[in-house]
């Protein structure tokens, strides 16, 4: 056989088993969702504070599911925020309704106890 064809199969071969390997073996949770809704209709918002920047930020947030079709007042809407770890340790996030009109304070007030690990796994802590 030809030299040359056995080294094209030998590499073949090799990226396969580094691609299988890369597939299987658990990577942990990089990221975060936490799924938050709010009632259509309603002069509120959504905002989120991090206690500690230096370990947790903000990646992005999209409607997950939206049920406010056809107009009805009062109708879910469900937002997913998107969090990743920066560097191992533990901080809070915390979610609160504001009014759009600045007349209340804020209200219903969730706090999220989060935990970073040496890979940057990001967990929510029971």
């Amino acid at each position: 056989m030809n030299k040359g064809l056995i080294i094209i199969i030998g590499v073949v071969v090799l990226l396969v088993i580094g691609f299988l390997v890369y597939k299987l073996i658990p990577r942990g949770n990089k990221e975060l969702e936490i799924t938050k809704d709010i009632s259509a209709g309603i002069p509120f918002r959504i905002e989120y504070e991090i206690k500690d920047t230096d370990i947790v930020e903000f990646v992005r947030s999209y409607v997950l599911k939206d049920e406010n079709t056809g107009g009805k007042v009062g109708a879910k809407v469900y937002t997913n925020y998107v969090f990743k770890g920066l560097k191992e340790g533990e901080t809070v996030i915390t979610f609160k309704m504001v009014s759009i009109t600045n007349e209340y304070e804020p209200s219903n007030i969730e706090e999220y106890k989060v935990k970073v690990d040496s890979n940057l796994n990001i967990t929510l802590v029971e």
